[in-house]
């Protein structure tokens, strides 16, 4: 949205941005194309202005009201993501069209940890059930990244820091546009020593725990009569140090992990008189080795590798019959396979409609889903916006479900070739409300029920359809601007996320939890953000599987940035301002007050 931009400038429009805003912003992650204001779904999106705050796309989407991460540990250890409640493995992540959700893994999750901002243009995170428009995975929701393009100048940035625990990061992108050809590059680098994983003040001895991280991504585009193709490629290198677990006696000095990721697509998009087709094919490739070394913990070493693949083939067509009513069409086919040469193939059609109707707009559709291992499935889903005079109101209802992983099928000992997919119902309503000429209140009730949950069985850890899971939470946005420069954002989000089965709640999701965030603009060169993170509290479990109770915390964070020449700026970041002692996850340690200090170039 704010194409090629400056440091001054920027700031400027984060000084003069208003919370009413949406009427420019195009959301894509509802496959039909639309502004943010008229669409029915429940659908965050970051733009350049949230994303050159963040140092991560961790540390980006723990911005989002109803959206909850825990950390094991450093840079690398394991992210879990918890949107509306749901598990990590409840959301598919998809960058450029090409799905990265691990098929190697247990759960089929992908861990954002990985994932760096540099040359990503927007994100959107779009909420609730999502088996229509995304198939398995996206019972909770789907995060849809898109990375920048080339336009007629040459622009791009380049950014170094450095702080706390030696840490190092650095990168450079570029877009070009030459005559009809786009052309855009990016890569970073991370390296850093961080501290031990298994919190230190159970382990007085620990070592640290860093992590090495290298992302290379290409993309290029050709403009072909009333066509475009293009082709994306994406390479993730990353080594982190491990240790065993968290808590006392579970640090170790020698382990470590390797990971190797890479993501592919060629696609041509075609433009019709009245609609468009685009053909894409995808492939992505994750590589992990874990390494354990002779050691008083291990006397004897070894070396576990785990490899995976998913092509695939969409075939997607949008046809825009008139200014009221616009119909999207879907085929896809899917396989993947693991290091065993364990496969699975999917073959999938939808059919999604959009209506508007004067002071309502309608989404609704259908999917069939054709898979080797569990059969036919079928997923729906219907969304409705109805714009009042003092009010906007959405409701929809939407079915999901998540098929079970290649492990949990044909894992030695714990494998199940009989298991079915976990399934899942969201309904949901939500208000926008003005309060003042220049605030605005949105609130969500969300309600989502999932049935036949994945997990192993007591004793013999085989994996079983054996659980059900029910979340209810309310999401309360407020956004302002209180004055010219000065910028608020207060969400409170309650939650009740339980395990049916067990009658007990789901780990890691806090019962309350109240983000703030301050934006001042002293003037058009600098930007001052505060941001305050209200973590309730929450149960987890311990290395033997007992449940513990977790504690709330609160944290501050505090960003200053400013221009002191013609596109460059100095920027200063502190996470934890206060060195809050606190655990995220059971066990594993955060860190205390963590600071860095940042160069960035615009051109």
């Amino acid at each position: 949205m704010l194409g090629k931009i400056t440091h001054a400038s920027l700031i400027a429009f984060l000084a003069s941005h208003t919370v009413f805003a949406n009427d420019d912003i195009i959301v894509t992650a509802d496959r039909i194309k639309s502004t943010l204001e008229k669409s029915p779904s429940d659908i965050k999106v970051f733009e350049q202005d949230e994303i050159k705050k963040s140092s991560s796309m961790i540390e980006l989407l723990s911005r989002e009201s109803d959206l909850t991460l825990s950390q094991s540990g450093p840079m690398g250890g394991n992210i879990s993501l918890f949107l509306r409640g749901t598990e990590s493995y409840h959301v598919l992540v998809v960058i450029d069209g090409i799905v990265m959700n691990d098929p190697s893994n247990p759960t089929r999750q992908f861990d954002l940890g990985r994932l760096s901002l540099n040359n990503i243009e927007r994100v959107e995170i779009l909420k609730g059930s999502q088996g229509l428009l995304y198939g398995s995975n996206a019972i909770g929701g789907v995060v849809v990244i898109t990375t920048k393009k080339g336009s007629e100048n040459l622009s791009g940035s380049g950014f170094v820091d450095y702080g706390t625990f030696g840490t190092l990061n650095a990168g450079v992108n570029a877009q070009k546009k030459f005559n009809k050809t786009s052309v855009s590059f990016g890569a970073d680098h991370l390296n850093t020593e961080g501290f031990s994983a298994a919190n230190d003040s159970r382990n007085p001895n620990a070592e640290k725990d860093g992590e090495k991280r290298t992302t290379l991504n290409a993309g290029v585009s050709q403009e072909i009569a009333k066509g475009e193709f293009n082709l994306n490629y994406r390479y993730v290198n990353d080594k982190v140090d491990l240790d065993k677990g968290g808590g006392a006696g579970e640090d170790d000095p020698n382990d470590s992990q390797f990971t190797e990721q890479k993501f592919m697509k060629a696609g041509y998009t075609q433009n019709w008189s009245s609609g468009e087709t685009t053909l894409n094919l995808t492939r992505s490739e994750h590589h992990r080795t874990l390494n354990v070394r002779s050691d008083s913990n291990h006397p004897t070493a070894s070396s576990t590798t785990s490899k995976g693949e998913i092509n695939g083939v969409a075939i997607n067509h949008t046809q825009y019959f008139n200014d009221f009513f616009t119909q999207n069409y879907n085929f896809d086919y899917q396989h993947e396979e693991d290091q065993k040469k364990n496969s699975n193939e999917n073959f999938s059609f939808f059919l999604y409609n959009r209506f508007e109707f004067g002071p309502a707009v309608v989404n609704a559709g259908a999917r069939l889903d054709s898979n080797q291992s569990f059969g036919e499935h079928v997923t729906y889903k219907i969304a409705l916006m109805h714009f009042f005079s003092a009010f906007n109101l959405k409701m929809a209802y939407s079915t999901g479900f998540r098929a079970p992983s290649l492990n949990q099928l044909h894992a030695p000992i714990y494998g199940n070739k009989n298991l079915t997919p976990e399934e899942s119902q969201t309904a949901e309503i939500g208000v926008e409300v003005p309060v003042t000429e220049n605030g605005k209140y949105t609130g969500t009730l969300f309600y989502t029920d999932i049935k036949d949950r994945l997990s192993y069985a007591p004793v013999t850890f085989i994996n079983q359809n054996r659980g059900r899971a029910r979340i209810i939470g309310v999401e309360n946005v407020f956004n302002a601007k209180l004055m010219e420069g000065l910028n608020s954002n207060t969400s409170v989000t309650w939650l009740s996320a339980r395990d049916m089965t067990a009658k007990k709640k789901l780990a890691r999701r806090p019962n309350i939890n109240v983000k703030t965030s301050v934006d001042f603009a002293p003037s058009n060169k600098e930007l001052v953000s505060i941001e305050g993170d209200f973590t309730g509290k929450r149960n987890d479990v311990d290395n033997l599987g007992n449940t513990v109770h977790m504690p709330s915390f609160l944290i501050f964070n505090l960003r200053y940035e400013r221009e002191f020449r013609a596109n460059t700026s100095i920027y200063l970041k502190v996470k934890n301002l206060l060195d809050r002692d606190y655990e995220e996850v059971y066990g594993y340690g955060t860190g205390g007050r963590i600071a860095s200090v940042g160069l960035r170039y615009v051109f």
